[in-house]
This record gives structure tokens, C-alpha cells and sequence, in this order.
């Protein structure tokens, strides 16, 4: 009688376990459905600038994570597409006194 027992609440624990490893999967899933990246061609050009920008710009809404690649000019910035958009982000750079054109945009110049 005892082994039943054991077995039916083993098995019963397995399966609140699978149920709540399903929902939390989910939920990850559905965060990372909200999220999306750009990278955006600008005219960093110093260490400083690049400090100057990592210090303002993880601030704004939405901002998730961000790198600056001096070299190439370049920031990628991984957002929440819930909380902010490519041309508020591209504003808060120009904000900060440098361009911001999405790579690989038809368009050219600054925003």
C-alpha cells in the first residue's frame, strides 16, 4: 500500500514539475518575442565618446544592452519593442551629439 502511495506521489510531482517547466518556458518565450536589436552606424570616434554614450544611453526606456564598436562606428543596441523603437533610440543618440543611421538603411545621413 505504502509503494502505491510513493508511486502516485512521484508521478504527481513529475507532473506539477513538467507543468511548471512548460510555463516558464513560455513566459521566456514571450519576453524574448518583445525584444529586438539594431545597430546603428554613427561618428563615435574616441574612448570618451564611447564612455559618453555607454554612460547615457543604458538609461533610456527600453534599452535591454548595448556595445560600441570604436572601429567600425558602430553601436548595437538590444531593446524592448514594448517600451521604445529604432527612431526614438537613433533621437536619444543624436541627442547626445553624434549621428545615428541604421546599418544597412537605404537612406543616408543623419537622423
Amino acid at each position: 500500500m505504502k509503494a502505491k502511495h510513493l508511486i502516485t506521489s512521484l508521478l504527481f510531482t513529475i507532473f506539477c514539475l513538467t507543468l511548471s517547466t512548460a510555463s516558464y518556458a513560455q513566459t521566456v518565450s514571450a519576453k524574448k518575442s518583445n525584444e529586438a536589436e539594431v545597430t546603428f552606424v554613427t561618428n563615435l570616434t574616441c574612448p570618451n565618446c564611447q564612455k559618453k554614450v555607454e554612460a547615457k544611453l543604458p538609461f533610456e526606456r527600453g534599452v535591454k544592452d548595448l556595445k560600441i564598436d570604436l572601429e567600425k562606428n558602430e553601436i548595437w543596441i538590444l531593446f524592448q519593442t514594448d517600451r521604445t523603437d529604432k527612431t526614438k533610440l537613433a533621437e536619444a543618440i543624436v541627442k547626445l551629439g553624434y549621428s545615428a543611421t541604421e546599418k544597412g538603411s537605404a537612406s543616408s545621413g543623419n537622423m
